[in-house]
């Protein structure tokens, strides 16, 4: 048995699946594929799959990832990406495999670039993400099961380019994560948007690059695929 990273897209009408549903879906892959994913011990054994930075419903990834445990340890990644691409539903779209072993790897997310449009008056818009840019703290509340939660945007939200259209403005921004968690796209959506007084509402999110820490060092690099969305980029970046 292996441990791969599997880099993927998910873009499409597949951007509305749920994280749950796009683990199921990438299992399914696996087994059109024939490529036998390992299973947990215990009363209700599971596939060995993970998402470890799972996209909001609605948004499309160009630099996704999942960890896997496959039974197989010989096939070889070039070969593994063409059997999974080619039994791939519409809006997945497996770009790469990285085979880093028997140690199971445990990537954390550092940092995440998203894009989306938001309607509106592109002057307000404008003028909201450059008081952003100016306000020492903007303290926002985080109501959940759970309980409530405070947490400072200017902690999580970095990099905020604007760009305006034809009836608002493309955002490009990038959220930090740390140790204490991190901000939501949305939270920062909903504080632009009331700053300039429009409707808080993201249109064609779409998150371009993820920058990960604590990879293990690859024993085998498959083909090396790209992100449809950003064919720049790589698609793990160490």
């Amino acid at each position: 048995m292996t441990w791969w990273l599997v880099a993927f897209v998910r873009e499409g009408s597949a951007a509305y699946l749920s994280h749950l549903d796009t683990t199921r879906a990438l299992q399914r892959i696996f087994a059109r594929a024939g490529i036998e994913l390992a299973r947990s011990q215990g009363m209700r054994p599971k596939a060995c799959i993970s998402l470890p930075l799972p996209l909001p419903v609605g948004a499309s990834g160009c630099d996704e990832l999942a960890v896997v445990e496959v039974v197989d340890a010989s096939i070889a990644p070039a070969t593994a990406v063409a059997k999974l691409d080619a039994v791939a539903p519409p809006g997945i779209v497996p770009v790469g495999v990285t085979v880093v072993g028997e140690r199971h790897p445990r990537p954390r997310a550092k940092r995440a670039e998203y894009t989306c449009h938001v309607r509106g008056d592109a002057t307000a818009l404008g003028s909201a993400v450059a008081r952003f840019a100016h306000e020492p703290q903007v303290i926002r509340e985080r109501v959940s099961p759970k309980g409530r939660r405070s947490l400072d945007l200017k902690e999580y939200v970095a990099d905020t380019r604007v760009g305006p259209t034809a009836d608002g403005v493309t955002l490009d921004f990038a959220i930090r994560h740390r140790a204490t968690g991190a901000a939501r796209p949305q939270e920062y959506i909903d504080l632009i948007a009331e700053w300039a007084e429009v409707e808080p509402v993201m249109h064609h999110l779409r998150r371009t690059r993820i920058t990960w820490e604590n990879l293990p060092p690859a024993t085998t690099v498959g083909a090396e695929g790209v992100g449809v969305c950003d064919a720049d980029e790589e698609s793990v970046d160490r």
